[in-house]
């Protein structure tokens, strides 16, 4: 933590003073170094040898300091007066003593020498208490305990519009009447109307929601208070209700304005649950929220904003109407979207004439609008490295494929085996991709290593999808499920890897799916996604019914299985073709593909 110019010079003052006080007591104690100490019996020993030789002496008895001058020499010991010592003494007829008082230290000297170390460090605990950036909790403002921390954005600082904010239309339109009510409320109250006391942005992450609020208060042209439930969250029962009021103080002094909580969920689940306490902490939080809410007047000019990624998890009480009147969707975004988004994210970038964002935004389904932004800043980090003068296709495939694959492993060394193994594999995959019609389109096929995975089989969709046909699921598996066939058929059932681990556990996952929430398994339309208090699923199933949709699972599997293998042991020759491809140049487009196996498979028809 930096220090000030003026809490330097207090420090140093401090540190004179210390050590000042520090010489002050030990002052009166310390021995001239002129002094010799010694013990007792060498005082007498001095005393004596003066007395036979008529030397004046003299000592001094102070407590039970003894101090003996003899000519130019002095000498200290540590003796109690007692009658011995006293006897000692009158036996040396020439010897001058006298009697001091002891001295008595100042009772001020000592509660100040005492203390001064611990105010000391009680300021630098202090300063660092104060001076931390958070308020609240160890590394907060002492005096700033119980406040809300928020950030507080006043009008014509930021100037994030409704226009900076693309791929959410029908989230902006919602709250296009909020902003009207806050630019001018007396069109509204005259009609009676009143205002949403609160809207709750719900949807994934990444998807534009903090960025909606902001934009919000922006068209408004009114203060914008920033906070995040973590915030309110405390380990000291209390400190998160303070913190809550304070947040609603600052909103009523700054009326009207924005209040922008996000990740509400960390302080507005659900209660009652299993292993919470009615009086914890958060739920306290929560209760003051609650009541914070009710408390504020309608077209007072306040609107309280919430995000969550699990609208799921909330209270009701928190999402009835009258508290968060509206529930505002931002999915995420359409091709038409990714576009609108993608030219945002561009517009302080050089790129090519010959860009195409639509096909880009054509090819990043399920994309959110961070995922965009990242895309468009690792495609112009790839060009400044290649020292590019502009960011072109070629550059956002690059960024594309390390965003959706993880960075290739170039250096990593395979056996010529190994390699061979991977190409076989990823070629079943491809294949069934390439030619299975319920699939989405092949788009590239790698076997050069990225992440943990060996090789890769990459698949775009044509067009944006929200639900899937039951032949599109099995697609789905079939493709999956192209690797370990390629590999039973060309090594035998002994000869499968380990590299099918991922593909087997994602093709289950899909067929039980289908089975337990979309009622496609032999079984009907059944549905077994319920959960029970405790989120166990399926907890109210019988176990005869637990079998039957096992079964149900595993009879899908068995027939996507068969339908793929039947199709590659078809297409065998298209394998190899393609294996050998692989093993030449690393990765093949599914452009390279269309011309030779069309050929191959003319060639194949006429056979027949």
């Amino acid at each position: 933590m930096p220090i000030s110019s003026k809490n330097k010079s207090l420090v140093i003052w401090l540190i004179v003073v210390l050590v000042a006080f520090l010489i002050l007591s030990v002052g009166a104690r310390t021995v001239p170094s002129s002094t010799e100490r010694v013990s007792y019996t060498r005082i007498l020993q001095v005393v004596a040898a003066a007395d036979a030789s008529n030397t004046d002496a003299s000592i001094v008895i102070q407590g039970n300091t003894w101090e003996l001058k003899v000519e130019d020499k002095t000498y200290t010991t540590i003796a109690p007066l007692t009658d011995k010592t006293i006897e000692d003494l009158s036996k040396h007829k020439g010897l001058e003593v006298r009697f001091k008082e002891p001295e008595k230290p100042s009772i001020w000297l000592n509660i100040f020498i005492t203390w001064l170390p611990f105010i000391i460090i009680f300021y630098f605990v202090y300063r660092f208490f104060k001076n931390s950036p958070k308020g609240g909790g160890v590394g907060g403002k002492m005096d700033n305990f119980g406040k809300s921390g928020a950030t507080i954005i006043m009008p014509g600082i930021d100037n994030t519009r409704f226009e900076d904010v693309a791929g959410c239309d029908e989230a902006k339109e919602e709250l296009e009447d909020l902003v009207e009510f806050l630019r001018n409320p007396r069109k509204f109250t005259e009609m009676g109307s009143k205002l949403p006391k609160g809207a709750l942005l719900h949807g994934p992450p990444g998807t534009g929601k903090t960025l909606l609020a902001k934009a919000m208060a922006g068209e408004a042209e009114v203060p914008f208070i920033l906070a995040a439930g973590s915030d309110f969250v405390e380990m000291f029962v209390g400190i998160g209700a303070a913190r809550v009021r304070d947040l609603f103080d600052q909103a009523h002094n700054l009326a009207p304005c924005v209040v922008f909580i996000d990740e509400i969920d960390a302080i507005g689940k659900k209660r009652g649950g299993p292993g919470s306490g009615g009086s914890d902490e958060r739920e306290q939080t929560l209760n003051q929220m609650l009541v914070e809410m009710d408390g504020f007047a309608e077209n007072s000019g306040i609107i309280i904003l919430a995000a969550t990624n699990r609208v799921d998890t909330l209270d009701r009480a928190l999402t009835r109407p009258g508290r968060f009147d509206r529930k505002v969707s931002v999915g995420l975004p359409d091709a038409n979207g990714r576009q609108q988004i993608l030219n945002i994210h561009t517009r302080d970038v050089p790129i090519d004439m010959d860009l195409d964002l639509e096909t880009i935004a054509k090819t990043t389904a399920g994309f959110s609008g961070a995922d965009l932004a990242n895309l468009v800043n690792e495609a112009s980090i790839i060009a400044a490295l290649e020292e590019a003068p502009v960011v072109d296709n070629d550059h956002f495939e690059q960024a594309r494929d390390k965003v959706t694959m993880g960075k290739p492993r170039k250096s990593m060394k395979m056996t010529d085996e190994s390699r061979r193994a991977t190409a076989i594999h990823e070629a079943g995959h491809a294949l069934l991709a390439y030619y299975l019609e319920d699939a989405d389109p092949l788009h590239k096929v790698t076997i050069i290593p990225h992440g943990r995975a060996l090789g890769l089989t990459m698949q775009l969709p044509e067009d944006d999808k929200y639900s899937w046909s039951k032949k599109e699921n099995l697609a789905r598996i079939k493709v999956l499920l192209g690797g370990y066939i390629a590999e039973k058929m060309f090594y035998g059932i002994d000869g499968t890897s380990t590299g099918v681990s991922n593909d087997l556990m994602r093709a289950k996952q899909i067929a039980e799916t289908m089975v337990k929430d979309y009622g496609m398994g032999s079984v009907g339309p059944v549905y077994f996604g319920s959960t029970d208090t405790y989120g166990n699923r399926g907890a109210d199933t019988s176990d005869l019914a637990k079998e039957e949709f096992d079964d149900a699972v595993k009879e899908i599997m068995e027939q996507a299985l068969r339908e793929a293998e039947r199709l590659l042991k078809e297409k065998r020759e298209h394998i190899v073709i393609l294996t050998n491809m692989l093993l030449e140049q690393d990765t093949v487009l599914e452009s390279e593909l269309e011309g030779m196996f069309g050929i191959l498979d003319i060639y194949f028809e006429d056979d027949e």
